[in-house]
């Protein structure tokens, strides 16, 4: 699964979870399109439970809330 956070014409960041045999990987790509050599670019990346990735979802939802 994946999703675009942010876009303009010379930026994208986008957000891809996938399930794995040991979590739910998650990483934050970016790409510059105008860039000399554009390539996608792994920002973070990491490895997380089912049970981490919600509370990061709430973690979001209560910073929305206010």
């Amino acid at each position: 699964m994946q999703a675009i956070i942010q876009a303009t014409s010379a930026f994208e960041l986008r957000a891809e979870l996938t399930k794995t045999p040991f979590g739910h990987s998650l990483r934050l790509i970016s790409y510059v399109p105008t860039a000399r050599r554009p390539e996608q670019q792994v920002k973070f990346q990491g490895l997380f439970t089912a049970a981490q990735l919600r509370d990061l979802r709430d973690l979001i939802n209560r910073e929305l809330a206010t």
